[in-house]
């Protein structure tokens, strides 16, 4: 189905509804392999402007698995057209996901070595999972005792913990008996590790892997001087593959743990202090940043189900130090959803510690950060007060266009814009480029991530004005899907508004990072979407408004 934002000319979205019924038509045919018919989709979806395109056309050649294919995508690798740095996070994925074969790994291989280079490590990633599986273990593991780059030790990590090897424990011994001095290539391989040891948690107490759970435990010692923020990264992870009873940054009581067999439940909560918490999640970390939907939507009424019953008056007043709760918020002024977002936030930021770090991250047809948070910032009073003033000084425009009959706020829905800005920020504001290895997010970044939408997204970062293509359908506006005539000319949104692209590329992101996800669902908010961003970073989600079940943090299988 194809969309469009409201502007002086139609705009659409690619044609996605006919795409897949070509590639229906190709694997009825021939089983998915029909290369002749992929490789001119491919040309002719190169050609045009939108990145859209050009990702369903990889998309579709990949899918052949075939050594002509890969020798294209191998090219295209080299010297993508547009949109280099996604084009080759994206080509660098199919070649995990498409090309698992003993050919195709010496291909690889040879691409690997010739880009060594930091801003490559997911090509590494993805090419010693194919060689790890094909070639063996061996150079994998050498790369961890032997290269000089913490960027492809870390890359070799990810790529045999994907794969479950058992070379893997040997790896984290290695990693942790030279661990690095300098701070970001800390978090960098701390990342790798902590990921991997959730990720093959049912190893964790095997006698294969006690030698590096226990040197990976013992970073947790005094001696080794780890910032308090990878402490509790590090404390998250051991908690979930050792159901251990809370956020324990000491090695002895996980090294006890290690040696037990493990016990059916936690044993219990081991935080003493109140969370930070935001609408129903109560969580623990370090450094916050809310994503917040602001697109049009969201000045829709919210539901009566949403209010508290009885009489809706004031806030209560509260003693000097006593803790707000959400039955405080001033229920008679709010009335839409963006409302209840924002009284909800300001109160969540108001529970915070001062000396916990947080940044708000407000998206619509792009995204941004408050005036007065660029960067993560200390949750003093003084700073919470200048965020909240920035949140009621949020301007909201009048139900003056047929498009919109909410009003306007900040537009459609791009949800892979503000998570992009979400794990791109730090203390000094937004990183540009290659964030997910950037020393800056790294060491300064989120570790855990508050997610607030209304709805499925609608818009990306990678909007293109490319000629009608004749592909699907054409709507006025893509938050109520008013339909519009064609025109000559369309705006066509990126490949992230469809949530099987970007539930990947939010893995990407946060291969290195190990943030925690926690999603907040109004409306019609994407309940599946939201869940499987959740399930990234092992986090919950609280639809507003709906009956709540209790559910553990999710651990991947």
């Amino acid at each position: 189905m194809l969309a469009a934002r409201f502007r002086s000319r139609s705009t659409s979205l690619a044609a996605v509804a006919s795409f897949a019924l070509l590639l229906a038509n190709c694997a009825a045919q021939t089983g998915g392999s029909n290369y002749d018919q992929a490789l001119a989709r491919y040309k002719e979806l190169v050609a045009r402007k939108p990145f859209r395109h050009h990702f369903e056309g990889r998309d579709m050649l990949a899918r052949t698995g075939t050594p002509e294919a890969l020798a294209i995508l191998v090219e295209d690798f080299n010297k993508p057209q547009n949109f280099r740095d996604q084009a080759r996070y994206h080509i660098a994925s199919l070649f995990g996901s498409n090309f698992d074969d003993d050919a195709s790994a010496s291909v690889l291989q040879k691409l690997r070595i010739a880009n060594p280079k930091p801003a490559d490590i997911w090509l590494w990633v993805n090419s010693l999972r194919v060689e790890t599986a094909r070639i063996g273990s061996s150079e994998t593991l050498q790369i961890l005792t032997d290269d000089k780059s913490i960027y492809h030790k870390a890359a070799a990590l990810v790529a045999l913990s994907a794969r479950g090897k058992d070379e893997l424990w040997d790896g984290i011994y290695h990693i942790c008996i030279n661990f690095p001095a300098k701070e970001a290539d800390r978090y960098l391989v701390l990342g790798a590790m902590s990921g991997a040891v959730l990720k093959n948690k049912a190893k964790v107490r095997s006698e294969r892997a006690r030698a590096g759970m226990t040197a990976y435990i013992s970073l947790l010692a005094d001696a080794v001087k780890l910032e308090h923020t990878a402490k509790i990264q590090m404390a998250r992870h051991l908690q979930l593959a050792l159901n251990g009873p809370g956020l324990l940054i000491q090695p002895e009581p996980w090294l006890l743990l290690l040696q037990q067999d493990a016990p059916k439940k936690p044993s219990g909560g081991g935080n003493t202090v109140t969370q930070p918490r935001f609408f129903g999640i109560e969580t623990e970390g370090e450094r916050f940043c809310y994503v917040v939907d602001m697109s049009d939507s969201m000045l829709q009424e919210i539901s009566p189900s949403v209010k508290p019953k009885g009489p809706v008056t004031g806030p209560k007043k509260k003693q000097k130090g006593e803790l707000l709760e959400e039955g405080d918020l001033p229920w008679h002024q709010i009335k839409t959803r963006f409302d209840l977002a924002r009284e909800h936030l300001k109160l969540s930021l108001m529970r915070l510690p001062d000396d916990k770090y947080f940044s708000i991250v407000w998206f619509g047809d792009k995204s941004g950060t408050l005036p007065s948070c660029p960067g993560l910032i200390k949750a003093t009073k003084s700073n919470v007060t200048k965020v909240c003033k920035d949140l009621d000084a949020v301007e909201i425009g009048e139900k003056s266009l047929p498009a919109k009959p909410f009003g306007v706020l900040r537009g459609d829905t791009n949800l892979q814009s503000g998570l992009r800005r979400a794990f791109a920020l730090s203390g000094k504001g937004f990183v540009e480029t290659d964030a997910f290895i950037d020393p800056g997010p790294l060491t300064e970044g989120c570790d855990t991530i508050f997610l607030l939408s209304d709805g499925a997204p609608s818009t990306d970062d990678f909007v293109t004005l490319d000629k009608d293509y004749g592909e699907g359908q054409v709507v006025l506006d893509r938050e109520s899907g008013a339909a519009a005539a064609r025109t000559p000319e369309l705006w066509y949104s990126g490949p992230y508004v469809d949530p099987q692209n970007l539930v990947p590329e939010v893995e990407r992101m946060n291969t290195f990072r190990r943030v925690r996800i926690h999603g907040i669902g109004i409306g019609e908010a994407d309940e599946n979407l939201l869940r499987r961003l959740a399930d990234i970073g092992n986090g919950q989600v609280y639809m507003v408004g709906k009956e709540q079940k209790q559910e553990p943090a999710r651990v991947p299988k």
